[in-house]
C-alpha cells in the first residue's frame, strides 16, 4: 500500500490533542514528514465529553505542528513536534474543585486516519499519556499544553495523502488532591473514563503530496533553451484585431453574481467560536442522597431518629442547588418535666423546596422550611392529643451547614438548630402540649449518603 507494510505502526506518531473535563490532556499520534520545508499547519476541533459528577461538557482543542508540504517516495520522514492547546470550561474546573481535586493526569486514545496515495490507514488507535495538570482555584475557563514528535514514515507510491483526527476518548483519568491522593469520583474507584464525540466538522490537520524521489531527470529542463528561437512571434502583431473581444464588455452583465452577497450568511461559523454548542451552556447537575439523623427537642426533653432523602439539582456555575427533601414519619420518646414519659408520632410537610449552596472549598449550607405534626401525643400512655390537624401555627425554618467537607460524590455530615413554632388543633390539651414542645434551641444532626 502507500505506506510499506512493516511501517504500517508508525502511523501511530504523536499529534497531541488534548481535552478536559475541563481539564484534560491527551496526546494523539499521527505521522507525516519529509525532505521539503515544513509548512504550519492548524486543526481546531470542538469535543463534548462525558465526565463523572458533571456529564457532558465542551473543550475546544487547537493542534498545530510544522510537517512538510510534499515527502519523498521512498524515504524516511523525519520525526516533527506538534503542540496542542486545549481550553477548558471553567465549568469543568468547579465540578473537579467540588470533590478537592487539583490537578488531573491520565491516559487519551485518540482515532487517527492517515490517508495515503495508495488508501487510507483507518482505525488507527493511538494512546498517550496525559501529563499532570493544575485544576483552577478560583474555578476559570483555563488552556492545557501538550507537546509531542512524530516517529518517521515511509511511502512506496506517489499521490496525495492527509492526516485525519477522528475522535479521542479519556480513560484511566486520576483527579489527586491537594496531599496527591486520589479523588474517586467513581465510588470504589481511584481512575474514570470520559467518552468525548466530536461536535464540530474538520478532521484534517494537514494535506501532503508524495513525490517522486528521482531529482537526476530534472536537470533535462534545461536544454528547453531552444525556446529562445520563438522570437517570431512578433509577427503575431496580427492578433490586434482581436480586439473584438473588447465587445465582450457584456460580461458586465455577469455583475448578477454579486447577489450571491449572501454568502455572507456564512457568518454563523462565527458560532463555533464558543467551545460550547449549548443551547444550555450549564445544565444543573442532578445529585441524589439517603439520608439518616436525628434531632433533640429542647423543651420536651427527648429525640427523634430521622430518615428519607433529598433529590438535589446543582448548578455548577453559580455554585447554588434547589432540592427536594422527604423526611419519613417518625416517633419520639420524652421527657416531660423531666420525669413525665410522654411519646409522639411526628410527621414533616415540606414548604416549597429546600435551597442552599456549594463551593470548592465543601462548604454546604441548606435552608429548608415544614410543618411538624403530631398526629398522637400520649403520656404514660394514655393519649392527651394530636389528630389530623395537630401541627406547628407556622413553618419551622431549619438551616443546615455542613459538619467537615461535603462531597458531592460521596455525601457528608450536616448539622443545624432550629425554633419549633406553637402548636395549633392539637384538641383540648393543645395549649399545654404546646408549651412543653416549643421553643428554641433544638439540634439535628444527619448523614447523607450518595445513592448509586
Amino acid at each position: 500500500m502507500g505506506i510499506q507494510r512493516k511501517r504500517t505502526k508508525g502511523a501511530l506518531s504523536t499529534l497531541a490533542v488534548t481535552a478536559a473535563i475541563g481539564v484534560v490532556t491527551t496526546t494523539v499520534s499521527v505521522t507525516a514528514g519529509g525532505t521539503a520545508a515544513a509548512a504550519p499547519a492548524k486543526l481546531v476541533q470542538d469535543y463534548s465529553c462525558v465526565f463523572p459528577l458533571i456529564n457532558a461538557d465542551p473543550i475546544k482543542i487547537t493542534i498545530t505542528a510544522d510537517i512538510p508540504d510534499e515527502i519523498q517516495k521512498g524515504q524516511a520522514t523525519p520525526a516533527f513536534a506538534i503542540d496542542a492547546n486545549t481550553l477548558v470550561s471553567s465549568r469543568a474546573a468547579q465540578g473537579l474543585g467540588l470533590v478537592g481535586a487539583k490537578t488531573l493526569e491520565g491516559k487519551a486514545t485518540a482515532d487517527v486516519t492517515v490517508n495515503t496515495p495508495s488508501g487510507p490507514l483507518s482505525g488507527i488507535k493511538v494512546e498517550n499519556d496525559v501529563a499532570k495538570g493544575n485544576i483552577p482555584s478560583p474555578p476559570a475557563d483555563f488552556t492545557v499544553v501538550a507537546k509531542g514528535n512524530a516517529p518517521s514514515l515511509t511511502f512506496d507510491k506517489t499521490g496525495d495523502g492527509s492526516i485525519d483526527v477522528n475522535n479521542i476518548s479519556l480513560h484511566d483519568m486520576i483527579a489527586r488532591d491537594a496531599n496527591g491522593k486520589p479523588v474517586q469520583l467513581v465510588t470504589g474507584k481511584d481512575t474514570f473514563d470520559a467518552a468525548c464525540t466530536l461536535t464540530s466538522t474538520d478532521k484534517t490537520l494537514h494535506r501532503f503530496k508524495v513525490v517522486d524521489n528521482n531529482p537526476t531527470n530534472p536537470t533535462n529542463p534545461t536544454s528547453p533553451t531552444n525556446p529562445t528561437s520563438p522570437t517570431n512571434p512578433t509577427n503575431p502583431t496580427n492578433p490586434t484585431n482581436p480586439t473584438n473581444p473588447t465587445s465582450p464588455t457584456n460580461p458586465t452583465n455577469p455583475t448578477n453574481p454579486t447577489s450571491p452577497t449572501n454568502p455572507t450568511n456564512p457568518t454563523n461559523p462565527s458560532n463555533p467560536t464558543s467551545p460550547t454548542n449549548p443551547t444550555n451552556p450549564n445544565p444543573p447537575i442532578h445529585l441524589s442522597y439517603g439520608l439518616t439523623g436525628s434531632s433533640t427537642i429542647k423543651a420536651a426533653n427527648g429525640t427523634a431518629a430521622l430518615a428519607g432523602g433529598i433529590e438535589a439539582d446543582f448548578d455548577l456555575a453559580s455554585g447554588t442547588y434547589n432540592a427536594d427533601l422527604t423526611l419519613n414519619p417518625t416517633s419520639g420518646k420524652f421527657s416531660i418535666l423531666g420525669f413525665l414519659p410522654a411519646t409522639a408520632k411526628i410527621e414533616f410537610q415540606q414548604v416549597g423546596r429546600t435551597n442552599g449552596t456549594l463551593n470548592t472549598a465543601g462548604d454546604l449550607t441548606a435552608k429548608s422550611g415544614m410543618y411538624v405534626k403530631l398526629p398522637e401525643i400520649a403520656v404514660f400512655g394514655i393519649p392527651l392529643g394530636g389528630g389530623a390537624d395537630c401541627k406547628t401555627g407556622t413553618p419551622a425554618d431549619v438551616n443546615l451547614t455542613s459538619d467537615g467537607r461535603f462531597d458531592p460524590l460521596g455525601g457528608g455530615k450536616l448539622k443545624g438548630t432550629y425554633t419549633l413554632p406553637p402548636l395549633k388543633s392539637c384538641g383540648a390539651f393543645n395549649d399545654i402540649l404546646s408549651a412543653f414542645t416549643s421553643g428554641p434551641g433544638n439540634t439535628i444532626t444527619m448523614t447523607l449518603a450518595k445513592k448509586g
